[in-house]
């Protein structure tokens, strides 16, 4: 029973939200990607909700300070589920690691899993959360101060 209970309290529902900071997500519906919206302040915000790392394979790519992270991340729904890939940035300032075998969820702004990337219009999550490690990453420039309390 204690398992199912800290499975229940460690998911993408423990997010803080990027618009208001509260932890108010609600619980995605079907397979990943998804729309979760906060139950507060109603945004709404495409997500990679409770999913299974593979590999993030992270490249540098110019200055420590005024470079990017590009994240290469394969992942997977479940242990049984097809791996599937997607490929994110983040600023190079923000050390967000992502191990294999750990469970985690991505916050994206809403509509930008599904509109096409490339070098000019970078895809950047605005929450990274690791429900194995427990730890939260709230992006440079993408959260309120109450996301970084």
């Amino acid at each position: 029973m204690r398992e199912a209970v800290e499975a229940a309290m460690n998911g993408v529902r423990m997010v803080p939200c990027p618009a208001c900071g509260e932890r108010a997500l609600g619980a995605p519906h079907g397979g990943s990607p998804v729309s979760v919206a906060c139950g507060r302040c109603g945004a709404r915000f495409d997500a990679l909700a409770d999913v299974l790392v593979v590999s993030d394979d992270v490249r540098l790519k110019g200055g420590c300070c005024a470079g990017w992270r590009r994240h290469e991340l394969v992942w997977r729904e479940n242990a049984q589920a097809p791996v599937q890939e997607l490929t994110f940035w983040t600023w190079a300032q923000d050390h967000v690691t992502l191990g294999a075998g750990d469970t985690i969820s991505l916050l994206f702004p809403d509509g930008d899993l599904r509109r096409p990337h490339g070098r000019r219009k970078r895809l950047m999550p605005l929450v990274a959360a690791d429900h194995t490690r427990r730890h939260a990453w709230a992006l440079v420039g993408s959260a309120p101060i109450a996301t970084l309390r």
